[in-house]
């Protein structure tokens, strides 16, 4: 045997290793940019979502709010009406006058 063959059959050998292992690279890096694209897609749904979230809350918070400070007022004014009419007698004219 001569040292052509073997070399150009080692030579072939080394070129189809380095092209699977080219390949083989070329899809590990496909599958990482997918992989990070998948976690930036992950992360910002996650972002909204927390805004979303948030958003009700402060919704929810003014609501509430608003229902304590409507109930105060309310409850004021029920004592203002409860207060005028221990004072005046008119709402009943079988009571008398005012007095």
């Amino acid at each position: 045997m001569s040292v052509y063959p073997i070399a150009a059959a080692v030579f072939a050998a080394l070129t189809v290793g380095a092209a699977i292992g080219w390949w083989r690279l070329r899809n590990l890096q496909r599958v990482i940019r997918l992989e990070r694209a998948t976690a930036r897609l992950t992360e910002a749904a996650h972002h909204r979502d927390t805004e979303a979230f948030k958003r009700r809350i402060r919704a929810a918070v003014a609501e509430h709010q608003a229902a304590e400070d409507r109930d105060r007022i309310l409850s004021e004014a029920e004592q203002i009406v409860t207060a005028e009419y221990a004072r005046t007698t008119r709402h009943n004219p079988q009571e008398g006058d005012t007095p």
